[in-house]
């Protein structure tokens, strides 16, 4: 979220004592920084402001709004608080420090904030527009879009307000609704990157795969946050020139997730003839080694020359990629002989028999977490402690995690129903051979779950109610892996309705296994 920009800074100061003096000046230089954009310039000299005036506002504000720029909101929350103790009703800095809050997940807090500055100044459109958005984390859709409606009303041309509202509507499945207001955001802003790619993201959830495809090509207008070099020594393959006898650079983007259920693309440009260098996670070496006729390069590592590149995620485009012709996952996963049998020997082989020779219990890999730092964690993980009690004995449930959440890990500690060998997994591979060894995979919408539906086992993804766009819409199959299942959420939040389907399978499958 960004942070309120504020008015004209107010001189703070005795001009006529030299430290008041001094300190003005550095604020001009400081404020001077700020305007032109080099925030990060600015910092230390509002911060020795702040040394020479404890008090001055402004230097304490802005210091406060860059540091929640450059990404550290807790510092932000501790400026923005003593400017507030200076002037307690400042709307701009209550607003900035609610971004604070909302940046560190205290959304309480942060609506707070805007529930002050509104209150301060009820026609203000941004302070509906950030609690909006605000109230959308807490999963309190209906009352976001009517904050920016709100904003809306307030100021019609207001862009974001637009784009967030759209976003909640989409977490409603109002898409026809989202799908609209992201067309009047992009009338605004023509150029914004968001609405572009939030509308691809729409449109192919709906199944629209031409034009979801292209306007999903707005991201590589920000490829430092897909993983993409900002510049590359050779154009890029547009999907019409020949490749015969020259060499193509295919760079992954975005998650391991991404890349794995991508990377079944990578062989069909190698059969228009050229030479194809595959850049991929470093993690994702080993894992992927066996895909034919494509040369392996770890990100970040050296690399030859060539004569074009092609981020990943753009082949679906450049093969008009549809329901009708998706590239069947690649038969690649190849576990190492000895590391299954080592696998094995801890975790116990399939066809073991349990005691007196009774069918033994189902095996069930599960995954219920993913990367915090995806944007839509807060919707796609679950808490362990939302899961443990629906996890019974009568089932051998399988950890696939290597790290777990430090709020998760005590709930794992005192579940016995769980065996978990995080500590022993050292490289990706060593989480395929434990998916080998289970009867069923179920995990959430993330890499493991690419990476079980891509060597064939059974998958069961539990999705959020709005889920990623490559799940589409209201099917339990899923066309990019035949070996999935999905199950969905069917109110919003509501994991352990979504666990119950889970179970109820489960037991159909244990029944069947005995009968």
């Amino acid at each position: 979220m960004k942070p309120t920009t504020p008015f004209s800074p107010k001189p703070m100061g005795l001009f006529g004592q030299p430290a008041a003096a001094q300190a003005q000046a550095k604020f001009q230089q400081a404020w001077a920084l700020h305007q032109s954009g080099q925030i990060a310039q600015a910092l230390p000299l509002y911060e020795q402001v702040i040394q020479l005036q404890s008090k001055h506002f402004d230097a304490l504000h802005l210091a406060g709004v860059i540091s929640l720029q450059l990404g550290y909101p807790d510092k932000a929350v501790d400026l923005i608080s003593k400017a507030l103790k200076i002037d307690r009703d400042n709307v701009s800095a209550l607003g900035n420090r609610g971004a604070a809050y909302t940046e560190l997940g205290q959304f309480d807090l942060a609506l707070l904030n805007y529930n002050k500055a509104i209150a301060l100044e009820p026609t203000a459109a941004r302070s509906y527009n950030n609690r909006g958005n605000t109230l959308g984390k807490l999963n309190r859709q209906e009352e976001a879009i009517q904050d920016f409606d709100k904003a809306i009303e307030l100021d019609p041309n207001y862009f974001s307000a637009y784009n967030n509202r759209a976003m909640a509507l989409s977490d409603l499945k109002r898409y026809g609704e989202a799908q609209a207001s992201l067309v009047r955001a992009i009338a605004l802003n023509p150029e914004s990157v968001d609405a572009h790619w939030n509308l691809g993201m729409c449109l192919l959830r709906l199944g629209n795969f031409e034009q979801g495809w292209l306007e999903s090509e707005w991201r590589l207008k920000r490829p430092q946050a897909l993983g993409l070099s900002e510049t590359y020594a050779a154009p890029v393959w547009t999907g019409v020139e020949p490749l015969e006898g020259k060499t193509i650079l295919v760079c992954c983007e975005q998650g391991l997730g991404d890349t794995i259920q991508f990377c079944r693309y990578a062989p069909l440009v190698a059969q228009r003839g050229g030479r194809v260098l595959l850049e991929v996670q470093p993690a994702l070496m080993d894992l992927l080694r066996h895909l034919p006729d494509v040369e392996l390069l770890p990100q970040g590592g050296e690399r030859p020359a060539y004569d074009y590149h092609c981020p990943l995620m753009s082949l679906p485009l450049l093969f008009k990629t549809d329901l009708s012709n998706m590239p069947p996952p690649p038969d690649i996963v190849r576990i190492d002989p000895a590391m299954r049998a080592a696998w094995q020997a801890r975790v116990g082989d399939l066809g073991d028999l349990g005691e007196r020779g009774k069918k033994r219990k189902q095996r069930i890999g599960i995954v219920w977490s993913g990367n915090p730092s995806h944007v839509d964690d807060h919707k796609r993980s679950i808490p362990l402690q939302v899961l443990a009690p629906l996890l019974s004995d009568d089932i051998e449930w399988i950890s696939l995690h290597k790290d777990v959440r430090a709020s998760d890990a005590p709930v794992l500690a005192t579940h016995p129903a769980i065996r978990h060998f995080g500590a022993e997994q050292q490289v990706f591979m060593d989480v395929a051979a434990i998916c080998d060894l289970v009867d069923v995979v179920v995990a959430i919408d993330t890499s493991l779950a690419h990476l079980a539906a891509t060597i064939g086992k059974p998958t069961w993804v539990l999705l959020s109610y709005n889920a990623d766009w490559r799940w589409l819409l209201d099917r339990q199959d899923n066309p990019w892996y035949p070996s999935v299942k999905v199950y969905r959420q069917p109110q919003r939040g509501d994991w352990a309705g979504a666990m119950a389907q889970v179970l109820a399978d489960l037991r159909d499958l244990q029944a069947a296994s005995k009968g």
